[in-house]
């Protein structure tokens, strides 16, 4: 009988995140009517449960139109976060030398958004030189960080932590990266039957997520602290 309970157990488990990564990490996020704005406010800090692309230069409309946007229009830094957060994409007024693409519909958690992503990336950073993207959602501890230079995917790292797998992993560390011996399951180590057992692992969350995109780029958990962010509109798009 107890055998059968723990089988039971281990199915359930098992069909839980096979649930999870059909139905994509973005799967609480409803679509709902966003009453977009146009009044000029200041910048809002996001990150948490939140994807984006930091792309090295001050043309949004460019970026929409490399991502493919539909439905432009111009909105400020409120509706633009809150769109972000359900089915839209906000790109920002120029922080520093970067403007973000920002929306949880960027990338789901599985292999074809992550490949899809490269290949964005590479478009932009052929058109621009440098172009990133960010991933971070703590429900089902979903984290990636890539980035592409001039059309050419330099390093990737994602992995979901409900699955206790990577998605894909490429190319050398990054400063940020250097002594955090991070978990790679495609690696020769992790074939060895100790290695779930290994104490010097590093799991990737959202605060390594911050780390990373602060030494990339822009952290945008930061973004109300900086004082070099362009005072104009953004734009959203779906």
């Amino acid at each position: 009988m107890k055998i059968l309970i723990i089988l039971g157990i281990i199915a359930f488990i098992a069909f839980s995140v096979w649930m999870a990564k059909r139905n994509g990490v973005t799967a609480e996020y409803k679509s709902k009517e966003i009453k977009i704005s146009t009044n000029p406010d200041e910048p809002k800090d996001f990150g948490y449960k939140m994807v984006w692309i930091a792309v090295k230069t001050d043309k949004k409309e460019r970026i929409a139109e490399i991502l493919e946007l539909k439905n432009i229009q111009s909105s400020n830094w409120a509706s633009g976060i809150e769109s972000a957060y359900n089915d839209g994409i906000y790109i920002t007024p120029m922080i520093g030398q970067w403007t973000l693409a920002v929306g949880m519909k960027l990338a789901n958690g599985q292999l074809e958004d992550i490949n899809k992503l490269e290949k964005i990336l590479n478009k932009l950073s052929a058109e621009f030189g440098e172009a990133q993207s960010f991933g971070t959602h703590r429900v089902v501890e979903y984290h990636h960080w890539i980035k592409s230079i001039n059309g050419k995917i330099t390093r990737t790292y994602s992995y979901i932590g409900e699955s206790g797998e990577n998605i894909k992993v490429f190319g050398q560390l990054t400063e940020p990266e250097v002594g955090l011996n991070l978990i790679n399951t495609f690696s020769k180590e992790a074939e060895a039957e100790n290695y779930w057992e290994r104490e010097d692992l590093v799991y990737a969350d959202e605060e390594i997520v911050m780390r990373v995109a602060e030494n990339w780029s822009i952290n945008p958990t930061k973004l109300t602290e900086r004082k070099d962010i362009k005072k104009e509109l953004g734009l959203i798009g779906k």
